[in-house]
């Protein structure tokens, strides 16, 4: 049975192109990029040619401004980690900043609404008792709220504040343009755009500052110790330049299933909501159902052949549920029932059909089974 994949903003398949583009850095030319001979100084070539890629990806202003990462949850943290005042972080943001936040000791939760839009009032009170650092993601990575990062980076700059933020969900969904933007840094993950895990990105605008997370080694521009991982910047370089030269189709064409996706399964599953903006991020579906267990809605699409996720997933038996949807005041009886589905370039009209038609008969047969209530 072929897997039909919908959990592409879990991790996505790697392009077959940007994989012919990082076989020879494993086999042909293996060279460490810092060393002096010529087998290396192709390596380091490389790893520039990439960085440039990712810069004009970016939209930064200079691609010595990029460091390179094993992905968003190490540049996450070591933006984070240079700030040791008060660290002010949206309520529904990657465990990689909300966590990291609240380890310090040092973070303030700021509030969202029912969409998952940053509370501009509360946000700006917050702001109002002092804050080093903001960071707010740009696109939600359960429900695929966008946020306006122009306006909330203004305020913070306002207020004397830094501003961070991960832009992984939002590669090649829109165009950033962050040296334009008030925004002093940037994250990002290859596995969600395509490019193979464990590599990623820090943009960091000239000037803001920076403590190294990992020392040892003048790397990077002592910005970030540790021997390059050249396969997978040359994968990440690729992978960029492809979204550069076709991320606004792809794009376009994400948004027209997103837009069938929520249509047809609104209209033909009773009691069905989706969580977020309507007009959110191409990629990205969160969708409840009343009163379903969710989780046995992903099993009963699994044996399908069709993988999703759960938007609130419980933990070693524990009733712990996402904090993003409860972050929205999403209730419980619709919380428990609820399914994240993100699609990729790669995802077809054919796909999309069998994924509608299976979530039809998943929610209903869960439902006869549970001796689900009306309303």
């Amino acid at each position: 049975m072929q897997n039909l994949y919908f959990d592409n903003a879990a991790s996505t398949r790697v392009d077959p192109r940007v994989l012919d583009s990082v076989l020879p850095f494993f086999s042909d030319n293996y060279a460490n990029p810092s060393a002096l001979h010529g087998p290396a100084q192709a390596a380091h070539a490389a790893v520039e040619e990439a960085r440039e890629a990712v810069a004009e990806l970016l939209g930064a202003g200079d691609p010595s401004e990029i460091i390179f990462t094993t992905g968003a949850t190490e540049a996450n943290n070591t933006v984070l980690n240079t700030f040791p005042g008060q660290i002010l972080v949206s309520d529904i943001e990657h465990p990689s900043v909300r966590t990291a936040a609240l380890a310090s000791g040092r973070a303030g939760l700021i509030p969202v609404d029912g969409s998952g839009v940053v509370d501009e009032d509360a946000y700006r009170a917050m702001l109002a008792n002092g804050a080093g650092l903001v960071s707010v993601m740009l696109v939600n990575n359960e429900i695929g709220t966008v946020q306006d990062i122009d306006r909330l980076g203004t305020v913070a700059k306002e207020a004397g504040a830094r501003f961070h933020s991960d832009v992984t969900q939002s590669i090649g969904k829109m165009r950033l343009c962050l040296g334009d933007r008030p925004i002093d840094y940037a994250s990002l993950s290859g596995h969600k755009m395509h490019a193979p895990k464990g590599i990623g990105a820090l943009w960091v605008r000239s000037g803001a500052p920076l403590e190294p997370f990992l020392l040892g080694g003048s790397h990077e521009r002592v910005r970030r110790a540790g021997t390059l991982n050249v396969p997978g910047i040359v994968g990440l370089g690729m992978a960029a330049r492809l979204i550069i030269d076709e991320g606004e189709q792809d794009a376009e064409r994400m948004r027209a299933q997103h837009a069938r996706i929520v249509q047809e399964v609104i209209e033909r599953i009773p009691d069905c909501r989706l969580n977020g903006q309507p007009d959110g991020a191409p990629h990205i579906i969160s969708l409840s159902f009343f009163r379903t267990e969710g989780e046995s809605v992903i099993i009963n699409l699994d044996a399908k052949g069709i993988c999703c996720t759960a938007g609130a997933a419980c933990a070693s038996g524990e009733n712990r549920f996402s904090h993003v949807l409860t972050g929205i005041g999403l209730p419980e009886e619709w919380l428990r029932g609820t399914v994240r589905v993100s699609l990729s370039k790669f995802t077809t009209p054919e796909e999309v059909d069998t994924l509608i038609a299976a979530l039809e008969a998943s929610v209903s047969s869960v439902r006869s089974l549970a001796e689900f209530p009306a309303r």
